[in-house]
């Protein structure tokens, strides 16, 4: 948790989370994916869901040299609700006064 803490620090989106938050929230997550690089986590993304109908990829977070990986990181999260023909969802810019929810055109893998 503490290399997650870390990495989501460098990001304004999840920056300021404490680690009895963010364990509950892993913890209560549908699915999460790391990325790392020689023992450093450089990037996250985790997935919530009832399940059945819908699911949503939230928390997306690389470190600033790793960019590239977002949408790696979105595409390998998304599969296994693909699988399932789930309606998928990216949450993104939460932290806005007003938070956009979309569907971003992610392909069946």
């Amino acid at each position: 948790m503490e290399y997650l803490k870390h990495l989501w620090d460098e990001d304004p989106s999840t920056a300021g989370r404490d680690l009895e938050t963010i364990d509950l929230i892993w913890q209560r997550s549908a699915y999460v994916i790391h990325a790392w690089s020689n023992k450093h986590l450089v990037g996250t993304a985790r997935v919530i869901s009832d399940g059945a109908y819908f699911a949503f990829i939230c928390d997306v977070v690389t470190a600033a040299r790793f960019e590239f990986l977002r949408t790696k990181l979105m595409q390998r999260a998304s599969r296994p609700f693909l699988y399932r023909q789930l309606t998928l969802y990216y949450q993104s810019n939460h932290l806005a006064g007003d938070p956009q929810i979309f569907f971003p055109g992610l392909s069946s893998p």
